[in-house]
This record gives structure tokens, C-alpha cells and sequence, in this order.
């Protein structure tokens, strides 16, 4: 990146931190650091455990899911300024987070490889979805979160 254009953007970083668009400001620090936002808010958050424990038992019924989804995964998309997600983002994110204790039952594969949370967790989505927490279309992998009828369930 051109002298000059650094120099724009550090000025224009300036203008959104005395404006106080805080958001505005970073998303522009980290272009200047030639870093997309999503790349630095991840590392800030730091979230890899270091080992997953798991406990003999059956799988979670898709009740479980939709309450660890509405409970855990939607305040941390909502605290880091998110209000879209794919259902890879959150089945990253589940594999990536201590909670909850995965049991064996959950991770029995299914015949296409899939193990067995992964699809009741698809099946807390949609059911989420009825509840209105969430928007989807069909069959779509895409979601938004209705921050109003979250406010309402949380």
C-alpha cells in the first residue's frame, strides 16, 4: 500500500474515532494493517481449547441445540457486531468451544460421514427458524439473527 493512502487512512481513522464510530474506526485500522475484520476480531476472541472432552452417552435432541445456539452462539455473534452466519460458522464454532461436552452418541457418523450432532444441531436451526430467533431461506445454509425477537427470547 502506497505512503499516501496510509496516511488517508490514518487520517480517516482519526475522523471515525472522534466521531466515535468505534466500529468504523477499527474496520479501517485493520485495512490498514492489510487484515480483513473478521480476521482480527477472531484473534482477539481466542477461542481453540486445547482438548474437547466427551462423555459416554446418547446424543443431545435438537431441544438441547436450539438452547446452546439461542444461549451461547447468538450473544457471541451479536457481542462482535455480527448479525449473519452460515451453519459451517457455526458448526466451526461448536467444534471449536469447550461447551458443550460433546457425548458419544453425538459423535456417532451417520453413513455420509456426518456425525450425529451436526445434524440435530441443523435440526435446532430450523427450529429456531419457526420460533422466529432466526431467518433463513429454505433449504438455505445462510441466517439472520432478528435481534428484536432475541431480545424477547434471552
Amino acid at each position: 500500500m502506497e505512503a499516501a493512502t496510509q496516511d488517508y487512512l490514518r487520517q480517516a481513522a482519526m475522523d471515525a474515532l472522534s466521531a466515535k464510530a468505534d466500529t468504523a474506526a477499527f474496520e479501517i485500522l485493520a485495512m490498514l494493517n492489510g487484515q480483513t475484520t473478521q480476521v482480527t476480531t477472531a484473534r482477539a476472541v481466542q477461542l481453540l481449547p486445547s482438548a474437547r472432552p466427551v462423555t459416554d452417552g446418547p446424543a443431545h435432541d435438537y431441544h438441547f441445540w436450539a438452547q446452546f445456539i439461542r444461549e451461547n452462539f447468538i450473544p457471541f455473534m451479536t457481542g462482535n457486531g455480527r448479525l449473519r452466519f452460515t451453519s459451517p460458522e457455526l458448526f466451526t464454532w461448536i467444534e471449536n468451544c469447550t461447551d458443550p461436552v460433546l457425548t458419544t452418541g453425538d459423535l456417532e457418523p451417520y453413513s455420509s460421514g456426518n456425525v450425529t450432532w451436526r445434524n440435530i444441531a441443523s435440526n435446532a436451526l430450523g427450529a429456531l427458524k419457526k420460533q422466529g430467533v432466526i431467518t433463513a431461506p429454505a433449504w438455505g445454509k445462510e441466517y439472520e439473527i432478528q435481534s428484536t425477537r432475541l431480545l424477547e427470547v434471552g
